[in-house]
C-alpha cells in the first residue's frame, strides 16, 4: 500500500482490504457518549508491537496481555478462531506508517463525513484516536497541519500512558487522561498532583471513595472523558477478555487494583 493515492472513501475500501479506518460508536462504550449528547469517531489499531510497529511506546507487559483490543468483537472472533478484526487493525497501522498521506486523507475523509452525520443528527462531535494505540497525534501533520488544526471545533480525547504529555501545552480541542498501569506510580502522583486526572483499573465497579487521596469516580457511565471533574480518580472496571486464564494473571497483576489495595490514606500525597 505504499504507493497508493486516496482518491474517495469507496475506492480505499477496495484498495486496503478493510472498510474504514475509524467509526462512530465503534463499540458500546462508545454509544454511552450519547447520554451527553455526543456522537464519537475512534480508531483501534494494531497495539504495542502486534503490527511490526509499535504504537505504545510506554506499554507494559500487563497492558500488552489485557489489552481491550481483545474484547468486544475481537473477543468474540477469538473464540471462533477468526481473525478478520486483527488482521484489518494490523492493515491500518501499517498504513499509519508505511503510506501517512493515504491514512491521513482517509482519515480527514471520514472524520468530515462522521462530523456532518453528528450534525444532522443533533449531536456534538468527538473523536478518540488512540482507541488501542498511544500516538501522539500532535507531532502527525497533514499538508503541513495537525488533526486538531484541521478540526478546531471538533473535540478530540484520549488516554495515554506517555507521562511526558502533561505539563506540556496541548491543542486547546484536546483532552488526555493518564493512565495507571502498576507500574507508573511515580509518574501518577506526580501527575495528579498537576491537577491532571488519571484512569485506574480496578477489579470491579464498588470502586473505593478516594484511591491516594484522590476522589474516584466512575468513569464506565460514558467514555466521554472532556466532561469529568478536574483532578480526579478515573475509576475503570476492568474488562474480561477472551482468554480465561489470562483473566486470572491479569486479576492477580498489578495492573488491576483488587480489595482495596494500594489505598492507604485519604490525604493527597504532597
Amino acid at each position: 500500500m505504499e504507493n497508493l493515492t486516496f482518491k474517495s472513501r469507496t475506492q480505499a475500501k477496495k484498495e486496503t482490504g478493510f472498510s474504514y479506518l475509524g467509526k462512530v460508536n465503534l463499540s458500546g462504550k462508545f454509544i454511552k457518549n450519547k447520554k451527553v449528547n455526543y456522537y464519537t469517531y475512534a480508531i483501534y489499531l494494531a497495539p504495542a508491537s502486534t503490527s511490526g510497529f509499535n504504537v505504545c511506546k510506554y506499554s507494559t507487559p500487563e497492558c500488552r496481555i489485557g489489552c481491550l483490543s481483545s474484547s468486544g468483537r475481537a473477543k468474540i472472533e477469538e473464540y471462533v478462531n477468526r481473525n478478520i478484526i486483527k488482521n484489518a487493525r494490523i492493515k491500518k497501522t501499517k498504513l499509519f506508517h508505511t503510506n501517512n498521506k493515504y491514512f491521513m486523507d482517509m482519515l480527514v475523509a471520514e472524520l468530515i463525513a462522521a462530523q456532518n452525520k453528528a450534525k444532522r443528527d443533533g449531536f456534538g462531535f468527538s473523536v478518540r484516536l488512540n482507541g488501542t494505540s498511544d500516538i501522539d497525534w500532535t507531532k502527525v501533520y497533514h499538508n503541513g497541519k495537525t488533526v486538531f488544526e484541521l478540526f478546531p471545533d471538533v473535540q478530540f480525547y484520549d488516554y495515554t500512558k506517555n507521562p511526558n504529555m502533561f505539563g506540556v501545552t496541548l491543542p486547546k480541542n484536546y483532552q488526555l487522561t493518564f493512565s495507571y498501569s502498576g507500574r507508573n506510580l511515580d509518574a501518577t502522583l506526580k501527575i495528579l498532583k498537576m491537577g491532571y486526572n488519571v484512569a485506574v483499573i480496578f477489579e470491579n465497579e464498588n470502586f473505593p471513595e478516594f484511591w491516594h487521596g484522590y476522589k474516584v469516580i466512575n468513569g464506565d457511565l460514558t467514555d466521554y472523558r472532556p466532561f469529568d471533574e478536574k483532578n480526579v480518580i478515573v475509576g475503570l472496571k476492568y474488562k474480561k477478555l477472551a482468554n480465561k486464564q489470562i483473566n486470572i494473571d491479569m486479576i492477580n497483576s498489578c495492573f488491576v487494583v483488587v480489595d482495596m489495595l494500594n489505598i492507604p490514606f485519604k490525604i493527597k500525597v504532597d
